[in-house]
């Protein structure tokens, strides 16, 4: 059996069990702000909060969770490798840049990016010997921009360099996938290697079709849902109506969740002691929900245990 990287080393893929997609274990906006600014953050206290959400997660059933956290999200590898041992759930953790590409990044050959995002999966992040086992890349609503292109070719040229699968964030609303796939098949990256985040965030079943035509994956997540967007019932009807089309082979599931740092001064995050955690919202509500709507277990399992193995693993279909 193929291995995965971990915040805690190699891992043997038949051990990730039942793995979300795409979560952070915490979240940062903004490279630098924790070093430029530590008295304002205890991070103790947001480790201590993060492990017991995982934990909780763990007893609920969670095995695995692909963190898509970059530099400009705060990535704290050494952190994350913490929380995976107090809570026992296994911890993916990504190399690549979110929607804050580096002013360095703007002008820069591919190549020469690509060469960091490979460093970052062969020899580890920074000196702490981690290694990265996703590359993630983001484009929201403002599309793939001028700055933001050459990180995409830089995350292809990096996933062929290494057989490390893509995941991205995108706007599904606007359809932003279709250009991420376009500058991915540009560059040759096998579409398997790919999966195109925040995918339920529409209900536009033939746009999702025309992404999973191109043989990538989908990444079904932000359940619950967020203001203005679909709720989780929706989302529940996107996956099932996909599922019905054949589709269940190359779905993933996921909240797209991390537990707010704790900070001096602003308001504790309503969610810190909530029970039970948003890490087990699918796993409580959504999934039974789609027992209930005829989605089989085998499909389930697909989604939650084969899939992400697969994506993880580079395996071919």
């Amino acid at each position: 059996m193929a291995t995965v990287n971990t915040v805690l080393g190699p891992v043997d893929a038949g051990a990730l069990g039942f793995t979300l997609s795409h979560e952070h274990v915490t979240v940062i906006y903004g490279s630098g702000l924790r070093e430029a600014f530590p008295y304002l953050f205890d991070w103790e206290k947001t480790r201590e909060k993060a492990t017991r959400h995982l934990r909780e997660a763990k007893e609920g059933g969670v095995d695995t969770i692909i963190d898509l956290s970059t530099i400009d999200l705060g990535r704290d590898v050494e952190m994350f490798a913490r929380v995976s041992q107090d809570s026992g759930v296994h911890i993916v953790c990504a190399t690549g840049i979110w929607r804050d590409p580096p002013r360095l990044f703007w002008d820069a050959d591919p190549d020469w990016i690509a060469e960091i995002f490979v460093r970052e999966i062969r020899e580890g992040i920074g000196s702490t010997g981690i290694r990265a086992g996703a590359i993630k890349v983001a484009n929201d609503a403002e599309g793939v921009t001028a700055a933001a292109e050459p990180v995409l070719r830089a995350a292809a040229r990096a996933a062929r360099a290494t057989g490390t699968p893509i995941s991205t964030h995108h706007w599904a609303p606007l359809e932003v996938g279709r250009r991420q796939l376009e500058i991915f098949k540009e560059e040759g990256v096998p579409a398997h290697l790919v999966c195109i985040g925040h995918s339920a965030d529409t209900t536009e079943l033939v746009y999702l079709e025309e992404l999973l035509s191109s043989g990538c994956y989908l990444s079904m997540d932000r359940y619950p849902g967020r203001p203005g967007r679909p709720d989780w019932r929706q989302r529940n009807a996107t996956v099932k109506a996909l599922v019905e089309r054949g589709y269940a082979a190359r779905l993933m599931l996921g909240h797209d969740y991390g537990v707010r740092p704790v900070i001096r001064g602003l308001p504790e995050d309503p969610q810190a002691d909530a029970h039970p955690t948003r890490y087990l919202h699918l796993s409580t509500v959504a999934i039974p929900a789609l027992r209930a709507d005829g989605v089989s277990e085998a499909d389930i399992r697909q989604m939650t245990v084969e899939v992400p193995r697969r994506f993880l693993t580079g395996e071919q279909p």
